[in-house]
């Protein structure tokens, strides 16, 4: 019995210590609805496109394109006659594109891009 608990409280200690795999945010489109429009510029750059819907409507037409390499981890395969032969996981290219209408109220052209919150967002398949 005092061997299963022993077992049981070292494979617990090694758990605790496995490090938390890091995964990379990303923001689709619709994570700036309620943010102002300049995040988004910020973040992305100039729009494509900016005019007026209606005359309190404003609306941005962006293109953005993000390529990500993930993949790569090393890991471990045991072979208790060779040893222990360490392994990369393969690497692939993710990209993530984020084209659409990001409509904004804007009652007049006077106010600023800081004050002018994403309303709605229509996606865009190109």
């Amino acid at each position: 019995m005092r061997t299963l608990f022993a077992t049981l409280a070292a494979a617990l200690g090694v758990g605790g210590c496995v490090p938390a795999v890091q995964e990379p945010l990303a923001l689709s489109c619709s994570d700036y609805i309620g943010k102002p429009i300049s995040a988004r510029i910020a973040a992305w750059g100039p729009p494509r496109t900016v005019y007026r819907i209606s005359p309190t409507q404003v609306g941005y037409i962006f293109e953005s394109r993000q390529t990500a390499f993930i993949g790569g981890e090393p890991y471990y395969t045991v072979n208790y006659m060779i040893g222990a032969d360490k392994h990369h996981a393969p690497v692939r290219k993710v990209t993530t594109i984020c084209s659409g209408l990001f409509i904004v109220n804007a009652p007049s052209d006077a106010l600023p891009v800081t004050e002018r919150i994403v309303e709605d967002v229509i996606s865009v398949k190109g």
